[in-house]
C-alpha cells in the first residue's frame, strides 16, 4: 500500500479546543436524528466558524481545510447550503441550554457569588426587501432605531462568559423581559445567584414589582423624574460634595415601594457633566458606596456585546425567520462561551486575565501543522515544540494524537 504524504493545516490547534467541547455532555441537546452529516458534526462546523471569527455560513470557504473533513470523518466540509439547511434541524432552546451548560461547566472551579448583569443589542437587519418581518427596536450603538431582532443577555460580569441569553422582536421592550430572567438565573444557580445589575431600560413600575416577587435581588437604573431631581437638590453641603467626587450618597425610599431604595452616584472627573446618575435596589442594608461599586460592573456585558461584535460576526442575520437566527446567534455564544472555559479549566480557578476572542483564537484554534490518517485515528505534527497528547472527539468517533 502506498503511504500518503503527510497534508499541511492551519488548524492545528483546534483539536483540543474541540475535544473540551465534547466533553461536557452538550451532545443531550444538540443531537438530532437527520439524514447526511450528523447535526453533532455541523454543530463543530458551526463553532469553528464562530472562533474564526464569523457567523455566517456562506463563509465556510474560509475553512476549506482537509483537517476539518478529516475530524468530521468525510472527504471534504460542508457546503454553505448544507450548514444554512442545517439550522431548521436544531431547536433554538436545545441550543440555550447547551449555552447554558457550557457556563455551569466550569462554575464550581471559581468561588464566590453570581452577579448577573442584563443588557440587550438590537442586531440590525441592513438588506433590502423584507421590512414587514423586521420590527423596529432601540440601538444604543446607533443611536437610532433600527430594523431587526432584539438580543438579550444576562453576563457573568466576573468572567464575562453568557449564563442565557434570549433573542425576541425588534420593539420588544426591556421592562418586560427583567423579571423571567431573574426567574431563570434563580433556577439556574440557586444560592450562587447575588443579583443582577441593569440599566434604567430595565425599570419600569411593572418590572420592578415583578422582580420584588422573584426574590432576585437588583441594582436598576433609574429615571431622573421631577421628584427625584428635587431630592438631589435638596442634598446636604458634604453629600454634595462627597458626589461630586465619584461617590454614591443615599436618597431614600423609592416613591414607588418603600421596600426600596435609591441612592445616587456622581461623576468620577469634575468635567465629566453627564451625572448624577440615580439608580433603585432591593437591597436595603447595603451601603451606597458598595452598590456602587457593584452596579460600576455592569461594564462586563457591554465588553462582552463588543468582542462578540467584533470577534464573532454579532451583527449579521443569516435568515429572515427567527427560529434560524436563535440557532445561529446561539453557537456563537456556546463558542465564547467554550472559548472562555477553556481558560478557566487550564487554570482551574478564574484567570488572571481571560483573553479576548482574537487573542484566544491566536493560541487555540490557528496554528500550523501537517496531519495523516489511518482509519479513525489522525496524527498531527505540530513544527513547535508541544507535549504528546491524545484527544478523543466521540461526537464524530475520532482520535487526534498531537506529536511535537
Amino acid at each position: 500500500m502506498e503511504s500518503v504524504p503527510p497534508r499541511p493545516t492551519n488548524l492545528a490547534a483546534v483539536p483540543r479546543l474541540l475535544s473540551y467541547a465534547q466533553s461536557l455532555g452538550l451532545e443531550r441537546h444538540l443531537f438530532r436524528a437527520k439524514r447526511g452529516i450528523p447535526t453533532l458534526g455541523l454543530a463543530l462546523v458551526w463553532l469553528v466558524l464562530a472562533w474564526r471569527g464569523t457567523g455566517r455560513p456562506h463563509r465556510v470557504g474560509l475553512l476549506d481545510e482537509p483537517l476539518l473533513a478529516a475530524l468530521l470523518g468525510r472527504s471534504r466540509a460542508p457546503t454553505a447550503q448544507t450548514l444554512h439547511r442545517s439550522l431548521r434541524y436544531f431547536s433554538a432552546q436545545a441550543v440555550r441550554r447547551a449555552v447554558e451548560a457550557a457556563y455551569l461547566a466550569e462554575l464550581p472551579r471559581r468561588g464566590g457569588r453570581v452577579w448577573a448583569a442584563l443588557d440587550s443589542h438590537q442586531v440590525p437587519y441592513w438588506g433590502r426587501g423584507r421590512l414587514d418581518q423586521f420590527e423596529k427596536g432601540w440601538s444604543g450603538s446607533h443611536s437610532r432605531r433600527l430594523r431587526g431582532y432584539r438580543l438579550y443577555l444576562a453576563v457573568d460580569r466576573d468572567t464575562g462568559q453568557v449564563i442565557t441569553f434570549a433573542l425576541t422582536r425588534g420593539r420588544t421592550r426591556d421592562a418586560r423581559l427583567a423579571a423571567a430572567f431573574a426567574r431563570r438565573l434563580r433556577a439556574l444557580l440557586g444560592r450562587r445567584l447575588a443579583g443582577l445589575v441593569a440599566d434604567c431600560g430595565f425599570t419600569s413600575r411593572a418590572s420592578v414589582a415583578a422582580l420584588l416577587g422573584t426574590g432576585v435581588p437588583f441594582i436598576l437604573g433609574f429615571a431622573r423624574s421631577r421628584p427625584i431631581r428635587e431630592r438631589l437638590d435638596a442634598l446636604s453641603g458634604p453629600q454634595r460634595r462627597w458626589r461630586r467626587g465619584g461617590g454614591a450618597v443615599r436618597l431614600g425610599a423609592c416613591p414607588w415601594d418603600d421596600r426600596l431604595r435609591l441612592f445616587a452616584l456622581g461623576a468620577r472627573s469634575p468635567t465629566d457633566r453627564r451625572g448624577p446618575w440615580v439608580y433603585v435596589t432591593s437591597l436595603r442594608t447595603a451601603g451606597p458606596q458598595w452598590l456602587a461599586a457593584t452596579y460600576r460592573q455592569r461594564w462586563r456585558v457591554e465588553q462582552a456585546i463588543e468582542e462578540l461584535l467584533n470577534g464573532m460576526d454579532l451583527d449579521h442575520l443569516v435568515t429572515y425567520r427567527l427560529h434560524p437566527n436563535r440557532v445561529a446567534l446561539g453557537f456563537r455564544l456556546l463558542a465564547r462561551n467554550l472559548a472562555i472555559g477553556l481558560q478557566i479549566r487550564d487554570a482551574d480557578a478564574r484567570p488572571a486575565v481571560i483573553r479576548e476572542p482574537a487573542a484566544f483564537r491566536a493560541t487555540q484554534v490557528d496554528g500550523l501543522g501537517t496531519f495523516t490518517v489511518a482509519d479513525r485515528v489522525i496524527c498531527l505534527a505540530r513544527p513547535l515544540p508541544t507535549q504528546p497528547a491524545t484527544y478523543r472527539l466521540p461526537w464524530t468517533d475520532r482520535t487526534v494524537l498531537l506529536s511535537g
